[in-house]
């Protein structure tokens, strides 16, 4: 073995044809031995990038799900407020359902006759008057909205004293006020409340502010009052059912 190593590394013709073929034999298997570290590697680098991108998804799922909670918490400590000012009996429940016809109109909440919900109970949110009960079984409750026009609601001008009805308006999401009189000096903004009257709705709870007001083209005698209602009825997830009104 020692006397090839001598006579390749002799520069004769001979010897220098020998290195250039052995040259030509090893170098491939140089190149294989060189190529399967990086084949590895890649495959590493891969299996790498899947399990962080795995990692970043869990992380930003978690974000998501924190500022969830975060937003819940804080409608349910303005609603806790709400519940605070009422003074009475209420129970907090979770919108489930809204009318698949006309969604603006009613909704259907998680809490019912074994939470002790009845018919003709108000509802509130932590922005104001939202409706009535209207159909209750065992565990959830139909929920008219004050944007129809079949929850009619006594009510008061804050300012002015003025009383009248409001009610919701056809196919509109607001409400208007009623058998307002026609002397009455309304200013735009001004908020409108529950008078107490009724025996359903409590007094003193925000139904919703002055828009514009005018002369009833129906009657002529009393003024018709444009109100912007005081809860978002397109952003209900949270309400509070007053149990007991008196």
């Amino acid at each position: 073995m020692l006397g090839w190593v001598i006579f390749l590394g002799q520069p004769t013709p001979v010897s220098a044809r020998l290195r250039n073929f052995l040259t030509r034999v090893t170098t491939p298997l140089v190149k294989v031995g060189d190529w399967i570290p990086t084949v590895r590697s890649r495959r590493q680098l891969a299996q790498q990038n899947d399990d962080l991108r795995t990692e970043v998804n869990i992380l930003r799922q978690r974000e998501r799900t924190n500022r969830e909670t975060a937003r819940e918490n804080r409608r349910l400590e303005r609603l806790l407020e709400m519940k605070r000012r009422l003074g009475f009996p209420t129970l907090a429940a979770r919108v489930i359902g809204r009318d698949a016809s006309n969604w603006w109109k009613s909704i259907q909440i998680d809490r019912g006759e074994q939470d002790g919900v009845r018919e003709n109970m108000a509802v509130v949110s932590a922005d104001g008057l939202v409706g009535k009960t209207i159909a209750v079984s065992r565990g959830e409750a139909r929920v008219l909205l004050l944007l129809d026009p079949d929850c009619k609601v006594s009510a008061l001008l804050e300012e002015s004293r003025e009383p009248g009805v409001a009610q919701g308006v056809t196919a509109q999401t607001r409400c208007e006020m009623l058998y307002v009189n026609r002397a009455a000096k309304i200013k735009p903004g001004e908020a409108v409340l529950t008078s107490g009257l009724g025996g359903i709705f409590p007094k003193g709870i925000h139904i919703g502010s002055v828009l514009e007001a005018g002369l009833d083209p129906q009657s002529g005698m009393y003024q018709r009052i444009h109100l912007e209602p005081a809860a978002d009825f397109r952003r209900l997830e949270e309400v509070l059912v007053i149990l007991r009104a008196e």
